[in-house]
């Protein structure tokens, strides 16, 4: 692939399509991952700015927005949601496995 001008340094020297749709993917990735982080790091500055208010964050999530006073999950959004509730959950069982076998031994 020919250069273009004002290229990014992140996508220089890249030769193929294939190398190409890598990238944009482990971009596209990074910046999930970035906007979860902040998404967890905006609820305990809350938890902790407000420590008698008690409050639950069952069936909120970065990706739902509110439409007519109800959280919901806007369509394009919800196989990415199942998708990383899924690791979620895969997570929690691989530390609780984990821990129990460190405890055996």
């Amino acid at each position: 692939m020919a250069p273009a001008k004002g290229e990014p340094e992140s996508v220089q020297g890249l030769t193929t399509r294939a190398q190409l749709v890598d990238r944009i993917q482990q971009l596209g990735e990074g910046i999930f991952k970035a906007a979860h982080h902040s998404w967890e790091n905006a609820l305990t500055q809350i938890k902790v700015a407000n420590p008698g208010l008690e409050f639950s964050t069952e069936g909120m999530g970065m990706l739902r927005k509110v439409v007519d006073g109800q959280i919901i999950i806007p369509e394009q959004y919800q196989q990415m949601e199942a998708d990383n509730e899924e690791e979620e959950e895969q997570e929690e069982e691989d530390n609780g496995e984990e821990g129990h076998g460190e405890s055996d031994g």
